[in-house]
């Protein structure tokens, strides 16, 4: 855990407690949007975040992957950023697809 954490660095772990933040953050399908006051962020900012953070996390996997050919000799540590960053992309999607689903018609 400790070596993982060392390869993330701290931008990603920033990136990753983000996630985790929004995946806790997520309303109810269905929820209707509060225009003032504290309701407003989950609401309203939080779902405006789930996008920009998912197109984050492919760029970072796309940058990984860079990282990569560039050095194979930390073949296993970039490899690994690239997991991890795929595989918050595909919880995140997971997590809201009930929420942006309902906003659909």
């Amino acid at each position: 855990m400790r070596q993982l954490l060392k390869w993330m660095g701290p931008l990603r772990l920033m990136l990753a407690f983000g996630v985790l933040l929004l995946l806790v953050l997520r309303p109810a399908p269905g929820t209707p949007p509060e225009y003032s006051g504290w309701g407003m962020f989950p609401t309203l900012v939080v779902p405006a975040l789930v996008p920009l953070f998912f197109m984050v996390l492919l760029l970072d996997a796309i940058m990984g992957t860079v990282w990569l050919a560039s050095y194979p000799a930390e073949r296993r540590r970039y490899r690994t950023v690239i997991g991890v960053s795929l595989g918050m992309a595909l919880l995140l999607v997971l997590w809201w697809w009930p929420f942006f689903g309902a906003l659909m018609p």
